[in-house]
C-alpha cells in the first residue's frame, strides 16, 4: 500500500508532506493532500506514483530558484541590525532617568548586570542561545527569500556576527549613559572592526593621496561616494525620541526572554507561544502601538483558539486569522486556565516593557478571565473510594504489568511515589539514582529522602519554580513495599545505570509523558473514572487534600510540596525544614481512610522483586 495513500471517511486521499528546507518557499505549509474520490480502485496507487513524481519535481523546481546567502546578503542584514541597535542603545538610555551621579551609577550597575547575565548564557549555554537566534534569522532570510542550511558555514558566521554584535551593544549604552561623546558612527566603526566585514567603509579614513605641483605638495580631500545601502529587509519607523517607541515587538520579545534568567525550557517555550500571539495577531509593529484596544482585541481572539494547536491537523496549519474565521466547536476550544496562562504572560512582558520605556501602558493588566469562570482548583484530589479502586491489587499489578518486569516498573512505582509524596510527575520521572538518600534527623538518625533540585549538569532536570527545590522524606508505605529493595536491586544489575527510571524516553523537554498518558487515558477510563477534573496531577492535590483533613500546618504542607509561601522570609527559612520535621509534621500523617475500615491496606501490591529484576 501507498504510504502517500490514506483514507478519511472512507475517502481516499493523496497525502505528501513539504521538504524542511523548501517549506519557507512555499508559504511555510508543511505538507498537503488531494482527494482521489472519483478514481477507481484500480487508479488510485499508479496515481500515487505519477503524483509522487510531479510534486518532488516541483519541490527540486522551488530549490533551484531560492537564494542562498551570499556575503552582500550579509552585510545587508548585519547593517540592519546595527542601525538596530543603535535605535535600541538610544532608547535604553532615555528609559535610564539618570538626572544625577546616583541615577547614573544604578543605570550602570543595571546595563552591567544585564551585559555579565548575557555572557553568562552565551559561555554556558551557547548551543541554547543559538536557538533562540536561531528562530530570529529564520524570519528573517525568510522576508529575504532566502533558503540556507544551520549546518552551513555561511549561516554559522552570521549566527555568531549576531553574538558579536549584541554583546558590543552594551558597551555602546554605557558609553550614551556616561556621556562620552562618541557618536552613532563610533558605533557603526566599532561593529565593523568586530565583525571584520566591511560594513560601512564610507567610515574609514580617506587615503592619503598627494598631489605634488612643481615645488608645492597638494592634500586635497577625497570624498567617500559610495551608494546608500540597499532598501533593509524590514522598513524601521524613525525613532520617536519624543513620543511612543518605535523598538519592534520581536525585538523587545528577545530582550525580555534574555532577561528571564535559568528557567526551564519549556516554560520558556510557553512564554514565547503568548508572546508570538502579539505578532500573528498585528504584525511585528513598533511595540508603543499595543494599545489596550489591541489587548482587548488579543484577549478576544485568544479566548476563540482551539486547543493542542500545533497538533490537531484541522488547525495546526492555519494562521491566528484563518482560525478566527472558522467555528471551533466549544469542546475544541482553549481552556480558561491557559488563557490566563496566556494573558499573564504578555501582561508581565508588557509591564516589564513599560518600567524600561519602551511602552507606556500595560493593555494586558486586569484583563485575565474572573474566578468563576475557572474552577478553583484545576484538579481535583481523588476521592477515598477512587483511590482503593486504582490501588487495588486486581486492578494495579494487571494493568501495570509490573510482574513481567522492564518497561512496567515505572508505571508501578510513579503513581505510588506520587500518592505518598506529593511529588510532581516529572520530579519523580527525571530522578536519578543519587537523588535517592539518606540525611541526618535531629537524633542523629538517618532518613531515606528525595532530594529534589535542578543540577546544572543534568540538563534534562528542571523544576518548575525555585520554591520546588526540597527534601521530601520517603514515606514508610514505600519503603515496606521494597522501593529501596528495588533500587539496590537495579543499581546491581547495571552498575552504569544513572537514573531511576531510566526506561522512559526524554520527550517534550521531559520524562512523564508515557507514564501521565497512560494513567490519564488508559487506567483512569478502565476503572470508569473519566471526569475531566481527575488525572495524574489529582494525586498531588489527593496528598495535599489528607493532610490539610487533619489539620497539619500550611507551612509544613508548603515546605513538603515545594509551594511558595507567600512570605520572604518563610520562604528563605522554610526550605531549611530538617527531614525529620516534614516526617513528623507531615509524611507519617499520610494515610488513607475508608468509611469502613482504619485505612487503605497496600500491602497487597508488595511483590518480589528480586524474582521480578532478574
Amino acid at each position: 500500500m501507498q504510504r502517500n495513500l490514506i483514507y478519511r471517511f472512507k475517502n481516499p486521499y493523496f497525502r505528501i508532506s513539504i521538504p524542511k528546507d523548501i517549506r519557507v518557499g512555499l508559504g511555510g505549509s508543511t505538507g498537503f493532500e488531494v482527494s482521489l474520490k472519483d478514481v477507481t480502485n484500480s487508479e488510485i496507487e499508479i496515481l500515487c506514483i505519477r503524483l509522487k513524481q510531479i510534486t518532488h519535481q516541483i519541490f527540486q523546481q522551488v530549490r533551484s530558484g531560492m537564494k542562498s546567502l551570499e556575503l552582500e546578503d550579509m552585510k545587508l542584514i548585519l547593517k540592519t541590525e546595527v542601525k538596530k541597535s543603535i535605535d535600541h542603545s538610544h532608547h535604553v538610555h532615555l528609559g535610564t532617568n539618570e538626572f544625577d551621579e546616583s541615577s547614573k551609577f544604578d543605570s550602570l550597575k543595571t546595563i552591567t548586570k544585564r551585559e555579565e547575565k548575557f555572557r553568562r548564557v552565551v559561555i554556558d549555554d551557547l548551543s541554547g542561545y543559538e536557538k533562540e537566534l536561531d528562530s530570529k534569522l529564520e524570519g528573517i532570510l525568510k522576508s529575504l527569500d532566502i533558503e540556507v542550511k544551520p549546518t552551513s558555514i555561511p549561516y554559522k558566521q552570521l549566527r555568531r556576527s549576531f553574538v558579536k554584535l549584541y554583546s558590543l551593544r552594551f558597551d555602546w549604552i554605557k558609553d550614551l549613559i556616561n556621556e562620552s561623546g562618541r557618536t552613532d558612527d563610533d558605533f557603526r566603526r566599532d561593529a565593523d572592526e568586530k565583525l571584520r566585514m566591511e560594513l560601512f567603509p564610507e567610515l574609514q579614513s580617506p587615503p592619503s593621496v598627494q598631489i605634488q605641483v612643481g615645488d608645492q605638495i597638494l592634500n586635497p580631500i577625497i570624498e567617500n561616494l559610495a551608494p546608500e545601502p540597499p532598501q533593509p529587509y524590514r522598513v524601521q519607523e524613525p525613532v520617536q525620541l519624543s513620543g511612543l517607541p518605535s523598538t519592534p515587538v520581536s525585538e523587545c520579545i528577545t530582550l525580555f526572554l534574555d532577561e528571564k534568567g535559568d528557567i526551564r525550557e519549556k516554560t520558556v517555550d510557553e512564554i514565547r507561544t503568548a508572546l508570538n500571539f502579539l505578532i500573528e495577531d498585528f504584525g511585528d509593529i513598533p511595540i508603543g502601538r499595543l494599545d489596550k484596544e489591541k489587548g482587548t482585541l488579543l484577549r478576544t481572539h485568544i479566548k476563540k483558539l482551539p486547543k493542542n494547536r500545533t497538533k490537531n491537523p484541522l488547525y495546526r496549519d492555519k494562521n491566528l486569522h484563518e482560525l478566527m474565521r472558522m467555528d471551533i466547536p466549544s469542546k475544541d476550544l482553549i481552556h480558561p486556565t491557559t488563557i490566563n496562562k496566556h494573558l499573564g504572560h504578555l501582561s508581565s512582558f508588557m509591564s516589564w516593557s513599560s518600567s524600561l520605556g519602551y511602552s507606556e501602558i500595560n493593555p494586558f493588566k486586569g484583563t485575565k478571565l474572573k474566578k468563576n469562570t475557572i474552577a478553583q482548583d484545576e484538579k481535583d484530589p481523588f476521592t477515598e473510594q477512587e483511590i482503593k479502586k486504582i490501588f487495588s491489587r486486581d486492578n494495579y499489578l494487571f494493568f501495570t504489568k509490573v510482574e513481567k518486569g522492564g518497561f512496567g516498573l515505572p508505571y508501578y512505582w510513579v503513581p505510588l511515589i506520587g500518592l505518598f509524596s506529593g511529588l510532581r510527575a516529572n520530579e519523580i520521572c527525571s530522578l536519578y539514582l543519587d537523588n535517592v538518600k539518606t540525611f541526618d534527623g535531629n537524633k542523629r538518625r538517618k532518613v531515606w529522602c528525595f532530594n529534589i533540585l535542578e543540577e546544572s549538569s543534568r540538563p534534562d532536570k528542571k523544576l518548575k519554580n525555585r520554591s520546588s527545590r526540597r527534601i521530601v522524606p520517603i514515606h514508610d508505605t514505600l519503603i515496606d513495599l521494597g522501593f529501596l529493595d528495588f533500587l539496590k536491586l537495579i543499581k546491581s544489575k547495571n552498575p552504569e545505570r544513572k537514573r531511576v527510571f531510566e526506561e522512559l524516553p526524554f520527550r517534550e523537554g521531559s520524562y512523564f509523558r508515557n507514564v501521565t498518558r497512560f494513567f490519564n487515558e488508559r487506567y483512569l477510563p478502565k476503572l470508569g473514572i473519566k471526569k475531566p477534573t481527575l488525572s495524574f496531577h489529582s494525586l498531588r492535590h489527593t496528598t495535599i487534600d489528607n493532610l490539610k483533613q487533619k489539620g497539619i500546618d500550611i507551612h509544613f504542607i508548603n515546605a513538603m510540596m515545594g509551594h511558595s509561601q507567600g512570605n520572604i522570609d518563610l520562604d528563605r527559612y522554610g526550605k531549611g525544614y530538617n527531614p525529620d520535621i516534614i516526617y513528623n509534621k507531615c509524611v507519617r500523617h499520610l494515610h488513607f481512610e475508608t468509611s469502613h475500615a482504619r485505612g487503605i491496606d497496600f500491602n497487597p501490591l508488595k511483590l518480589n522483586w528480586k524474582k521480578i529484576i532478574q
